[in-house]
């Protein structure tokens, strides 16, 4: 058995061969004294380095097989060396893997699930458990509070609604709901769209944390009644569902000021109770889902 030691090279076996090959010189340099005794190391040494009496070196073999043993130990040592140094690397690759895998543990702010309080998606809520009052508008079911008004920008064409306006006071919330990938959705490419269109527009925005995730602060210049000039603020607020992406753009009173605005936390809660039903029909991820226009609501541009 090898017991790990590493197999001797070719050039060896056929130095051994011709050791056999010559053993009846081999004992005639016994006989005549040839042997050299132990105590002699330097004398066996020189022969094996001038590499002249071969038999000296086969008799070194057999008469020393201690010291063959301790070179092939040696061997051994040196090969087993190397291979604890490489096991002693895997081991710090593993290490460094490792370190590597706990330094993202703390880095997992995106697993956390932003719709736990809602939006929900229609699969997730029992519409018919409660008596609450909802607007139906077909991929949006929605639950006014008191003094909130509901507005429809409605296409003439196709008698559907492409975005829905909640105003409260002084404030307002537009809604708009878009077909998503099923896996990644759309929320940080939509993000990303925002910001591109707000400097675009001469305008400036930064991303900052929300009620629902990442929101984007957009300040935006515009053009007052009397040719004045203005500035106006917002908040665009993106959660991912079931392949679908809703949009909440906060306008007004409401979005002014820090995170957190105590005129913003109506419109939080009614976001939050927004059920959505996306439905089965393949669309193209960033497509607009429009909305049903409930009946006996206004014709025109505008639906109250």
């Amino acid at each position: 058995m090898m017991f790990g030691r590493k197999r001797k090279p070719a050039a060896a076996e056929a130095v051994k061969d011709e050791a056999v090959a010559s053993e009846e010189e081999r004992e005639a340099d016994e006989v005549n004294g040839s042997d050299e005794p132990e105590d002699e190391p330097g004398t066996a040494a020189s022969e094996d380095e001038t590499g002249d009496d071969e038999s000296g070196a086969d008799d070194s073999d057999e008469d020393e097989p201690d010291g063959e043993d301790e070179s092939d130990e040696d061997e051994s040592d040196d090969d087993e060396s190397d291979g604890d140094d490489s096991d002693d690397e895997d081991s710090d690759d593993d290490s460094d893997e490792d370190e590597g895998i706990d330094a993202v543990k703390p880095e997992q702010e995106d697993d956390t699930d932003w719709r736990a309080d809602g939006p929900f998606d229609a699969d997730e809520v029992d519409l018919d458990a409660d008596q609450v009052e909802r607007l139906d508008l077909g991929a949006l079911v929605l639950t006014p509070f008191a003094g909130l008004q509901i507005q429809l920008q409605v296409n003439q064409e196709t008698k559907q609604a492409g975005a829905v306006a909640a105003i409260w006071n002084q404030s307002g919330l537009e809604l708009v709901l878009y077909a998503a990938r099923a896996q990644t959705g759309m929320a940080e490419e939509l993000r990303d769209e925002t910001i591109d269109e707000a400097r675009a527009a001469g305008g400036t925005a930064m991303v900052e944390d929300g009620p629902f995730g990442p929101q984007v602060r957009r300040v935006l210049s515009q053009d007052g009644p009397n040719g004045e000039q203005l500035v106006q603020v917002s908040r665009v607020w993106l959660v991912d569902g079931p392949r679908w992406t809703l949009r909440g753009t906060l306008l007004g009173q409401a979005a002014i000021g820090d995170v957190g605005n105590p005129d913003s936390a109506p419109f939080v809660e009614f976001f939050r109770n927004i059920v959505v039903r996306r439905g089965g029909k393949p669309m193209v991820p960033g497509e607009v889902i429009p909305f049903d226009v409930p009946a006996g609501a206004m014709d025109g541009g505008d639906a109250a």
